[in-house]
């Protein structure tokens, strides 16, 4: 008979990059980079190209839209405006991609292959490559701060202390939004990325547990912060979401207090939902329970009887 941890770990595998993905994903990230580091002329201007975003971060949940790739030039790109300089980049992967796949985006320019979109990301490191890079902001018309290695190795010091939790609970709370918040009202993944590691920063040793009581400690402390706005007398206004890496940033300044409103009283909902979770006598009736309140892709229990017997 399967437990409700089986039931969890075939359900990270439900919602996690099959290695098919991941090899494919490889593929066309190095296949970018090395043609800008070799070409003969704008690799003269790279001083360095890593991934970034939830894919580097191994918090990305199936199906996988997007590679972010950060390209670091010589601080001269500084001079052109933000706009011009995306331009430039995206002439060049279009001599190897072709015009139609490649666009700009605001702070990006996106390469759209068959299988995934490349977000390639222009920066320069004026303080050195160990220190926040600037990016350009097509509609701030601006350079502006951003610290991807920063936040990669807080995460990783995370991870190690949480017992290891760590992405597999960003895994989970973003499949858990996708299936039970409106689109409408979900923030940008990395918003969530960032709200769940305040949580587990503050108490990491809480978290290291049972996956299962851990995810409902991360809706517990969720409910109770309101993404910031816990902190506040009257607990309203715009929701405030730090960058672990540069803490004077809100990354969720452009998700409103109404669609944050809206993700809280989902989070109630779910934590409403697990008095059934404590009150099941079986582990059929439990496994049954967490699938309605994470939705689809979690397993039935016949299902993770069948992956635990193979």
């Amino acid at each position: 008979m399967a437990n409700v941890l089986d039931a969890f770990g075939v359900y990270l595998e439900n919602i996690s990059l099959p290695d098919s993905q991941i090899a494919s994903a490889q593929r066309s990230n190095n296949t970018l980079r090395d043609y800008l580091v070799n070409d003969s002329y704008f690799g003269g201007f790279t001083t360095d190209t890593f991934l970034n975003g939830s894919y580097a971060r191994r918090t990305v949940i199936r199906p996988i839209r997007d590679v972010d790739i950060i390209v670091v030039v010589d601080t001269d790109w500084m001079k052109a405006d933000p706009s011009r300089a995306m331009e430039s980049l995206r002439r060049k992967l279009s001599q190897h991609y072709d015009e139609f796949r490649t666009r700009r985006k605001r702070r990006a320019v996106r390469v759209s292959l068959s299988d995934i979109d490349l977000d390639v990301v222009l920066a320069v490191a004026p303080d050195g490559p160990d220190q926040p890079l600037l990016i350009p902001d097509r509609e701030q018309r601006s350079w502006i701060k951003t610290w991807p290695r920063r936040q990669m190795t807080l995460v990783g010091v995370l991870g190690a202390r949480a017992g290891g939790n760590y992405t597999r609970l960003v895994r989970i709370f973003k499949a858990w939004a996708r299936a039970r918040v409106a689109a409408a009202d979900r923030p940008r993944s990395f918003v969530l990325e960032c709200a769940a590691y305040h949580m587990l920063v503050a108490d990491p040793t809480a978290f290291g547990g049972e996956i299962d009581r851990a995810f409902e400690t991360l809706l517990e402390r969720l409910y109770k912060w309101d993404f910031g706005r816990g902190k506040t007398l009257l607990g309203w206004g715009d929701p405030v979401v730090e960058d672990p890496a540069l803490p004077n940033v809100n990354v969720a300044r452009d998700w409103t207090s109404e669609c944050a409103d809206s993700l809280r009283a989902r989070i109630g909902h779910a934590l409403e939902r697990l008095d059934r979770v404590h009150r099941s006598r079986y582990d059929d009736t439990e496994i049954r329970h967490w699938g309605d309140i994470l939705g689809a892709p979690f397993p039935a229990p016949s299902t993770v009887a069948r992956r635990v017997r193979q």
